[in-house]
């Protein structure tokens, strides 16, 4: 489904290396109001993109704009949800902190910050753990907290690294609610995702890496098995769904 057309990122041939060790090799892509999944294997540059975007690392060539800007300057119109082994899961830190985190950067908040904290937490239906130890609440419960983070600031562009990794189902459909009703509003997504078949029906763009970029266009026009083989290897099999959508079998690839 598309809700909008408005551009939000424009990347034009992005290259980048650690220490001389090629992460990416011309990337170009574009997005507006669109919910873009970007896939591929281990170590294809995923999570180096995003941190791209994001304006934490500049590309050694090439450019990218965020809302027309050099990403570190549109940082605070940015949600984002790391991947769940980045976070610090058992810091001495209650729910309500968690996500007054994404919220402001105030070291005090005020009335307005809590209430959207508050509201964020709501509706991934966590409300009643506000106050609750961060540590005691369970992995799926720990990353609809970790969400809840990324939507109290009200962004304009939601970026989430691995979001359902060991996520049970109720938090997988909750966040899900949550991202349909701001791609509705005229919200950007952006998932890293090594399985792509939970949220495929709502997907507009699918960019896939192995370094350099593999394809990029709409889901039907990118997940065929020729395109996946060239960037996971082997025998990839692609699944038509009834409505037509094409579902690659990919296995555990995350990373």
């Amino acid at each position: 489904m598309r809700y909008g057309e408005d551009k939000i990122i424009e990347a034009k041939d992005i290259h980048f290396s650690y220490n001389g060790n090629p992460a990416l090799k011309g990337v170009t892509f574009s997005i507006g109001k669109e919910f873009m999944v970007i896939m591929g294997p281990n170590g294809s540059g995923k999570t180096t993109l995003v941190k791209i975007i994001m304006g934490l690392l500049k590309p050694d060539k090439g450019d990218i704009k965020v809302f027309g800007l050099p990403p570190e300057k549109a940082r605070e119109r940015i949600g984002y949800m790391p991947q769940k082994e980045n976070i610090a899961r058992h810091f001495p830190i209650r729910v309500k902190d968690v996500v007054l985190m994404g919220s402001s950067k105030k070291r005090f908040y005020g009335r307005e910050e809590i209430e959207k904290a508050k509201e964020a937490l709501e509706e991934v239906g966590l409300l009643e753990l506000w106050n609750k130890p961060f540590s005691s609440l369970s992995g799926g419960q720990q990353q609809r907290v970790i969400f809840a983070r990324a939507i109290a600031k009200e962004p304009s562009l939601i970026i989430m690294d691995e979001p359902f990794n060991g996520v049970d189902l109720p938090s997988r459909e909750k966040i899900m609610e949550a991202l349909i009703k701001r791609l509705r509003k005229g919200v950007a997504v952006i998932s890293v995702l090594h399985n792509i078949n939970p949220v495929l029906h709502h997907v507009d763009k699918v960019l896939i890496l192995n370094k350099e970029m593999i394809a990029f266009g709409k889901p039907n026009e990118v997940l065929l098995e020729p395109i996946l083989q060239r960037a996971y290897g082997g025998s990839v099999s692609v699944v038509i769904c009834k409505e037509g959508f094409c579902h690659p079998l990919i296995g555990d690839t995350h990373g």
